[in-house]
């Protein structure tokens, strides 16, 4: 998991959306000990056309890369939604952001909304509020501090971040992966 000279990786985590795409990076140590570098969200107009929404998501992705460099990239993968155009704008949305990874030269890891939520919260079905609560626990943030995820965007980013960090954890130490406890 770690590169051969440093003792941290970095991870970037993205939640995909055409009209607000979170990001979050996290920093893990050799003990697995987790450290919120920053977060946010790329923000989308919907009155611009369709080419320049995904046009600025591709490049935010690709500057934040550049940026941050992480080590490890993750992202949500798509989940089908009721409303066709809805799906198909997420898909859209999270292609421009799988282009600049790739672009960039990363790979990236893919989890679904269910093993994101049952890793960071120990709950396959928690709700966004116990997202943003296992990741204000995990990653030791005071309600007060303004780096606070103000949004549930990035705090869902960061959760995608750390979802890849406390697999390979437990792939590491050969635990099952199940839950981190929280709660």
């Amino acid at each position: 998991m770690f590169p051969s000279i440093s003792n941290k990786i970095t991870i970037l985590g993205i939640d995909p959306g055409l009209g607000n795409t979170g990001w979050g990076i996290i920093e893990c140590s050799r003990s697995f000990k987790y450290k919120f570098i920053e977060c946010g969200i790329l923000k989308t107009e919907t009155n611009d056309p369709l080419g320049s929404r995904l046009i600025f998501i591709y490049n935010s992705i690709f500057s934040l890369i550049k940026m941050f460099r992480p080590d490890k990239i993750s992202i949500e993968k798509v989940f089908v939604n009721i409303n066709p155009a809805t799906s198909e704008k997420l898909i859209m949305a999270r292609t421009a952001a799988f282009l600049a990874i790739a672009q960039s030269g990363h790979m990236c890891v893919e989890f679904t909304p269910n093993e994101i939520k049952k890793t960071v919260t120990g709950k396959g079905h928690g709700n966004k509020i116990l997202v943003k609560e296992a990741v204000q626990s995990i990653l030791k943030f005071s309600t007060s501090e303004n780096h606070f995820p103000k949004t549930a965007d990035a705090s869902d980013a960061l959760a995608i971040a750390l979802c890849l960090a406390i697999q390979e954890e437990k792939e590491k130490n050969k635990l099952p992966i199940v839950e981190c406890k929280y709660g």
